[in-house]
C-alpha cells in the first residue's frame, strides 16, 4: 500500500525538513546566481509528486488548465513549482509541531 502524504511525513519529520531545505537551496541559488540545475530540480519535483499524494493533487489542479512538458518549461516555471512544493511542505511541518 502506498503511503498517503500525511502518514509519510508523520513518521518522517526529518525527511520533511530535508525536502524543504533542498527546495530552499535550489530556489536560493537560482535567485542569487541565476543558475538552475534543471535535471536535479525536475527530479525533485517528480519525486515529491509521486511520494506525496497531496502535492500530486494540488499540482494536478493547478495544471488542469495549463500544462507543458518540463523540457519546454522555463527555469522560472520550474522554480515556481519548487516554491509551491516548499510552501505545501512548510504547512505540513507546521501542522506536525
Amino acid at each position: 500500500m502506498i503511503n498517503t502524504s500525511t502518514d509519510y511525513y508523520k513518521n518522517n519529520k526529518e525527511s520533511l525538513i530535508k525536502d524543504i531545505a533542498e527546495r530552499e537551496k535550489i530556489i536560493s541559488d537560482y535567485k542569487k546566481y541565476g543558475v538552475l540545475d534543471r535535471d536535479k530540480s525536475i527530479k525533485k519535483i517528480q519525486e515529491l509528486r509521486i511520494k506525496d499524494k497531496e502535492v500530486e493533487e494540488i499540482t494536478i489542479a493547478k495544471l488542469a488548465t495549463f500544462s507543458i512538458p518540463f523540457s519546454m518549461s522555463s527555469d522560472e516555471q520550474i522554480v515556481a513549482e519548487l516554491d509551491m512544493q516548499k510552501t505545501i511542505l512548510e504547512a505540513k511541518l507546521f501542522e506536525l509541531q
